[in-house]
């Protein structure tokens, strides 16, 4: 019996010290030659600018070719976006329409717009070894009625678009695109009312007649020996 319990001692000791070894780390996938180190953003994928519009509570796929109306939120935003899907919305708090541009109307034939960018996460969306800007893009922007998306954010920021139209560039990022064209902004609408032009040529010709009924006034006023001269 005695020698039944020191077996069983000792076999309780032994499974003991088995447990009490360190286990050995799990092994790191490998990495393929030229491939990004596990947790690094991939070189190879797909990056680009997404357009965005808030129904109020969320972000929405926007058209950047298509006319927000009045009193829209749209946002911007850089990211890693697979082939044939959208990268992400834009990050942070929803920003709200009256706290960007105030609770005043458009004026006639304008339209404004809230406009926020948002230029991505540095570590996930970022192209290896490119740094986004610090600090996102939140501005209220007028334009015409039919102005874009697209043409919106130029009025909000420095825009580049490639030969197909997309953009490529917000305020100089990446840094490797630099090529395209930069993209004008959206031109606010005529003011009513006659055209500029028209009020200067009238003035001009108000002048000329104000001028000649002075000479002619003083014409009729010179005296008869002033006139024999």
């Amino acid at each position: 019996m005695l020698r039944a319990y020191r077996v069983a001692a000792g076999v309780a000791l032994g499974a003991a010290a088995f447990l009490s070894l360190p286990l050995p780390a799990p092994a790191s996938p490998p990495v393929a030659p030229g491939g990004p180190a596990p947790g690094a953003a991939d070189p190879g994928a797909t990056r680009s600018w997404s357009a965005w519009r808030s129904d109020g509570t969320a972000w929405l796929a926007a058209d950047p070719a298509g006319s927000p109306p009045d009193g829209s939120v749209i946002g911007w935003r850089f990211s890693v976006s697979p082939e044939g899907a959208a990268g992400d919305s834009p990050g942070g708090e929803l920003p709200s329409f009256a706290s960007v541009c105030g609770r005043d109307t458009a004026a006639s034939g304008h339209k404004r717009v809230a406009v926020t960018v948002d230029f991505g996460d540095g570590d996930a969306d970022a192209y290896p070894g490119d740094q986004p800007p610090a600090q996102g893009v939140l501005r209220c922007v007028a334009g015409a009625e039919d102005a874009t998306t697209a043409r919106l954010l130029a009025s909000a920021a420095q825009v580049r678009v490639n030969d197909r139209g997309e953009v490529v560039s917000v305020s100089g990022y990446p840094m490797r695109e630099r090529g395209g064209t930069e993209l004008t902004a959206a031109a606010p609408a005529a003011p009513d009312g006659p055209p500029i032009l028209l009020i200067a040529g009238g003035a001009g010709a108000l002048a000329l007649l104000t001028a000649g009924a002075v000479v002619a006034t003083r014409r009729r006023t010179r005296t008869p020996a002033e006139t024999r001269r």
